[in-house]
């Protein structure tokens, strides 16, 4: 009895230290007391991002940025984690190829603290900035989704309440219609500041702005606000913005209670992120190295 379940116990700890010692979802999701193994831990959360929004075609280029706020592996303060713009044998870093040890750590008055390369201005000047001004935000998604950047290209940029996905974002969306080149910091304080206490902004003629607690959270918001803009447009590409049937405000927001209140969000959140991990890990992808 004891020798069986020995045996059981040493399997259960093998599965968990296989795939090269990428942990299991469920370690993953615990954040760390050790700042190198929370900085590792956030690298690995943020490198996958990285690789997901480019499998699935949500990025433009490389020139959109994902930051997360992550100890530094020494323990001296805080850093900005983000890949870098430009690599030192040339170029950039082409986002299929985004594992967590290239990802750069910036100092808030932008030097590079950790790794190789230099950061991408734009991505520095937006999220850095927008740190300055909102200090808890811990993770920064901005990106150039098609549906989402077209519907903010509309002289009525709105949100429309018209299916479930778009009732998820029910009273958290802001919109910017300020646009200017991120090229300074301030770009991002005045973002920040067009944000207010929302985590959605939607960046007309621009793209959009994910700020989360977590990476899961960021992501699944991110995933769903595509959604929500492409069932918008299809709709209104096929018979018209005035043929849009708006759900009734009670059902809008019942609905949008049931996605986000009571840790609905961030348990189903982490169902879709989390799954996308065990795929990787199944793969011993090296976006974890």
């Amino acid at each position: 009895m004891l020798r069986t379940l020995s045996r059981r116990l040493l399997i259960r700890e093998a599965m968990r230290e296989d795939k090269r010692g990428i942990m299991t979802a469920a370690d993953a999701m615990k954040s760390q007391t050790d700042p190198a193994k929370e900085n590792q831990r956030l690298r690995q959360h943020l490198a996958l991002s990285y690789r997901l929004l480019e499998d699935m075609k949500l990025n433009e280029a490389n020139c959109n940025h994902l930051t997360v706020t992550a100890p530094r592996r020494d323990g001296k303060g805080e850093i900005m984690l983000l890949v870098p713009g430009f690599v030192e044998s040339g170029g950039g870093l082409d986002w299929s190829q985004v594992t967590a040890s290239s990802l750069l750590g910036l100092h808030e008055d932008g030097s590079v603290v950790e790794g190789d390369g230099l950061p991408e201005l734009s991505a520095a000047s937006i999220h850095l900035g927008i740190r300055k001004e909102n200090p808890g935000a811990r993770v920064i998604m901005h990106t150039h989704t098609p549906y989402a950047t077209a519907l903010g290209c509309l002289e009525d940029p709105s949100i429309l309440m018209v299916h479930q996905n778009s009732c998820r974002y029910l009273g958290r969306v802001a919109y910017d219609t300020g646009y200017q080149p991120a090229v300074a910091q301030e770009e991002g304080k005045r973002l920040a500041r067009a944000m207010g206490n929302k985590s959605i902004l939607m960046m007309c003629h621009h793209g959009t702005l994910i700020v989360a607690d977590t990476v899961a959270v960021a992501f699944d918001d991110l995933y769903y606000l595509e959604r929500a803009c492409m069932t918008q447009l299809l709709a209104m590409g096929a018979a018209g913005r005035d043929a849009l049937k708006l759900l009734p405000e009670d059902v809008q927001e019942s609905t949008r209670a049931t996605i986000i209140d009571n840790g609905s969000l961030e348990k189903y959140s982490n169902k879709h992120f989390y799954s996308l991990w065990n795929k990787y890990r199944q793969q011993s992808s090296n976006v974890f190295n």
